[in-house]
């Protein structure tokens, strides 16, 4: 049957043809009636090899659209993929020209109005007083913006150097710098002990200078203040977690946490609004994700994976 499936109808009947003649130079003569029924499986044959055939083409075309699918698709997705990273790149140039390009002349306006206040401070009023300091003030924070922004920019171009990292031990000298800033609070850390992830030192520590920056700011107001930084499961994954006692904030505005510039409290608490931004950039590079729980006055949790 194999064979037969092969033939083509011209062929087919040319092998019937030979195949009823050996038969019938073999065998007695068929009656008409055993003739008849022959001829009539061979039209049933040949009506059902037309049919697979039909079939077969229908497959073979539908599988031919599939493919051709399939190669525009993926067309499509480099193309999309190139321009997208182009995109980036452009915008991170962009950020990265125009932040260094600030730079200076904002020392300059600080510079200069350190001058103001030294050489010509003993003639000028009050009031003028404070609106230098204002200016340096604000000029200042205008430098650490572009800092950080220069920072965040560079870091979506550094090269990821992985070895294994001792969180624990970074943790540990984070908190450190932190009671060394500020040596009249008092704050209890609570790091647990030997936690290590594969990744970046560098760029992990930022992370964990950045979160628990975060815990030391928003917990200042909370004179027994706790900062944890651990490790445990969330929705049957492993994951890491700094967690605080401080103001917390409200989950509906969650979606702000980690976008450049964004902020969910006011001038009691400083910042440029960068610092979550660039640890969501530092935890994708890392093929990881990072989330936030929180409730206004009840502390909040950050959790991260790598």
């Amino acid at each position: 049957m194999e064979t037969l499936k092969k033939l083509s109808v011209q062929e087919l009947r040319w092998h019937a043809e030979e195949i009823f003649r050996e038969s019938k130079a073999r065998r007695p003569p068929r009656t008409e009636c055993e003739t008849q029924r022959l001829l009539h499986e061979y039209e049933v044959q040949k009506i059902e090899f037309e049919l697979q055939n039909q079939e077969l083409r229908v497959t073979i075309d539908e599988m031919a659209k599939v493919m051709r699918g399939r190669e525009e698709l993926e067309i499509k997705i480099v193309e999309r993929t190139t321009s997208l990273e182009t995109a980036l790149r452009e915008q991170e140039s962009f950020s990265y020209s125009v932040s260094h390009d600030l730079r200076a002349p904002l020392r300059h306006i600080n510079g200069h109005l350190a001058i103001l206040a030294e050489e010509f401070g003993d003639r000028l009023p009050p009031e003028a007083h404070n609106l230098i300091e204002r200016s340096q003030k604000a000029s200042r924070q205008m430098v650490e913006l572009v800092d950080d922004l220069l920072e965040l920019s560079r870091i979506s171009r550094v090269k990821i150097l992985n070895g294994v990292v001792d969180l624990s031990d970074l943790a540990g000298k984070v908190s450190a710098a932190l009671l060394d800033e500020e040596p009249q609070r008092t704050v209890e850390f609570i790091i647990s002990k030997d936690l290590h992830a594969k990744g970046d030192k560098a760029l992990l520590t930022q992370v964990l200078v950045n979160l628990l920056g975060n815990a030391w700011k928003y917990s200042s107001m909370n004179p027994s203040a706790r900062i944890e930084f651990g490790k445990g499961r969330h929705s049957g994954q492993e994951v890491f977690y700094v967690r605080d006692n401080g103001v917390g904030f409200d989950m509906s505005y969650s979606n702000q946490l980690f976008g450049a510039f964004q902020r969910l409290h006011g001038a009691e608490f400083e910042g440029s609004g960068i610092g979550l931004a660039t640890v969501k950039r530092i935890v994708e590079r890392h093929g990881g994700k990072i989330w936030a729980e929180s409730k206004p006055d009840q502390g909040a949790t950050f959790y991260f994976t790598l």
